[in-house]
């Protein structure tokens, strides 16, 4: 027989192991787990005997969190660099940060979910002030726990040697302030040092000279008297930090410039996905400018809403008509999104998915749309046949006059051939079974390659259009076509008297071109990257993706819908618990740590 709690109304730490695991690890309700630890213990013959009612579960899972976090200082004690990565989303209206942490050691590379947590906004300031609640609340625990014996949080700063994110204004902002942070925080450290060295009449001396300064800098005796306790005792704490900041500078400023550039490293990459989402749009705008320098060619048809559609007609030749034109949207993109909410639409109510399935994002969709236009106009008009009213609905008809379109046709031509030659080869470096490298940031060679591939496709076209076209000069990695019958149907469409196609395709490539190097700015000659020693690269190193973060929103969101009353504390412990692989850690601690 086994008994869920003892004499004293305990729950044994056998029992609690389980419960974590089912509740963490398997997602089993709280108020389920103690019926299916019966069941399974049936199984095996073993009577249990009591109950652990649903709020004990939740503090064992509370638990479970802390230990989790326990687990985090622990890493540390071997730790080389630890590099961080986060993101920002909004979830019902709702602003939640998301952390996560990988502690490089001597061996191996430990990854540690930090928790999601929500804020007042997502500036940069208020990111940064919860990376360093997020570390000191580490801290705090693993004091009180007595795993550590002293609560300075300034241990992890000082160990933080890189930050990873997407490339948005507020993340790089974010990077220079935790970079600035982090020098106050060594140079206060390196002070504290150099002060415990000082005799006692030197440090009163400086403290003596500091009051000095504090008094004149108040207006003098009379209006240091003025203020109140709290304000003098205020700015005299802020005098002694200031004298510690200063005497850790010029302390640092002793060392070489190969010591100081250890003691500050801290490097910063973006996720390679957004950079080629972001290139993947550069191109895209290029689409709407080449039509725009050349007003004598025939632009794509444009696709106005019911609204404007309305607009256009009936007042033709007004300001309202005008302004309903230029606000129309036009060309592949279009086209592509307007199928996407027929073919797959997020409502599955609404839309034509039950009737034809199709996955669509915007440079698969157009992908897919090339490949099987015949298909997509068939279908279409089998739809509209099949409608009492025979006649499409706006959106339909709007993705049919596009799909007709020569010049619309053209673009999808164009952004294929892209997705084609550098989108799939660029993400089969970064995701799939041929990359060579695990780190961010030794992936400079591949992005310089990525650009001068696109010089050679800009110079010679003629390696992804006409006869001469093929994948081991037209691709970026030199292998296999994704899709082959895509770049056939690319071909034969192209010789379908598409007449701006190879000019578009050269624009195209020039504005993708010119996203590249905004975005792959870490790898610039000259940046701190290309300054950095291999072994300095190792103790950054850094996911090549942020889908780390970008995964636990979706995390969340799916675990919130299910469970509407799960509260943020209670999921934070669990996915700690799962993504950190608590479990084991667990074992290893005494029954002291545990209580």
């Amino acid at each position: 027989t086994f008994f869920l709690k003892d004499s004293s109304g305990i729950i044994p730490d056998e029992a609690r192991d389980v419960f974590l695991d089912l509740v963490a690890m398997d997602a089993v309700p709280a108020n389920k787990v103690t019926r299916m630890f019966k069941r399974i213990a049936g199984v095996f013959g073993v009577q249990v005997e009591g109950d652990v009612s649903r709020r004990s579960v939740g503090q064992i899972t509370k638990e479970g969190g802390n230990a989790s976090k326990l687990q985090i200082i622990e890493a540390l004690k071997d730790a080389e660099g630890i590099t961080l990565s986060g993101d920002g989303t909004t979830h019902k209206n709702e602003t939640y940060e998301s952390k996560f942490a990988t502690v490089i050691t001597p061996n191996k590379k430990l990854q540690f979910f930090l928790g999601l947590k929500m804020a007042l906004n997502h500036t940069s300031e208020t990111q940064l002030e919860g990376w360093i609640e997020t570390a000191e609340d580490l801290f705090h625990l693993a004091y009180r726990s007595g795993l550590i014996v002293e609560d300075d949080a300034r241990i992890f700063w000082n160990l933080v040697t890189g930050f990873h994110s997407d490339h948005a204004a507020d993340q790089k902002k974010l990077f220079e302030l935790l970079k600035k942070w982090k020098e106050q925080l060594e140079c206060e450290v390196r002070g504290e040092s150099a002060v415990k060295r000082l005799t006692d009449n030197e440090y009163a001396c400086l403290i003596f000279q500091g009051s000095q300064v504090l008094v004149q800098k108040a207006g003098g005796p009379a209006a240091w008297d003025v203020l109140t306790t709290k304000e003098r005792t205020r700015r005299i704490d802020e005098m002694r930090r200031q004298i510690i900041c200063d005497i850790g500078e010029a302390e640092f400023q002793k060392l070489s410039e190969e010591e100081k550039a250890e003691v500050d490293l801290i490097l910063w990459a973006g996720c390679c996905m957004h950079k080629e989402m972001n290139t993947f749009k550069g191109g895209c705008v290029g689409l709407d400018e080449y039509w725009n320098k050349h007003p004598d060619l025939h632009p794509p048809i444009p696709l106005p809403n019911h609204d404007n559609t309305a607009a256009i007609r009936k007042a033709a030749g007004t300001e309202a008509a005008e302004h309903a034109t230029a606000c129309s949207e036009q060309g592949a993109i279009k086209v592509a999104s307007l199928a996407g909410a027929i073919f797959r639409h997020k409502d599955r109510k609404q839309g034509q998915q039950d009737t034809l399935r199709f996955y669509f994002d915007q440079k698969l969709a157009c992908a897919l749309i090339i490949t099987h236009m015949d298909l997509f106009i068939e279908f279409l008009t089998y739809v509209q046949h099949n409608k009492g009213s025979g006649k499409l609905n706006h959106m339909e008809q709007n993705v049919l006059d596009g799909l007709n379109d020569p010049v619309t046709r053209q673009e999808f031509c164009v952004i294929t051939l892209y997705w084609l030659a550098i989108s799939v080869p660029y993400m089969r470096e970064i995701r799939g079974p041929q990359a060579k490298e695990n780190n961010v940031l030794k992936l400079g060679d591949l992005h310089r390659r990525v650009i001068e591939h696109i010089d050679a496709l800009i110079k010679e076209p003629e390696h992804l259009l006409g006869p001469d076209a093929s994948e081991t000069r037209g691709s970026l990695d030199g292998h296999g076509w994704e899709w082959p019958d895509t770049f056939y149907a690319v071909q034969r469409h192209a010789s379908q008297q598409l007449p701006q196609i190879q000019s578009l395709l050269i624009h195209f490539l020039k504005k993708a071109k010119e996203s590249w190097l905004q975005f792959m700015s870490e790898f610039e000659e000259g940046g701190a990257l290309s300054r950095a020693t291999p072994e300095k690269i190792e103790r950054a190193w850094m996911e090549k993706t942020n889908d780390l973060n970008e995964g636990a929103f979706r995390s969340y969101r799916q675990t919130s819908r299910a469970n509407p009353t799960l509260s943020l504390v209670q999921y934070n412990a669990q996915q700690m618990y799962k993504f950190n692989q608590t479990s084991s850690y667990l074992h290893t601690l005494s029954p002291a740590m545990r209580q």
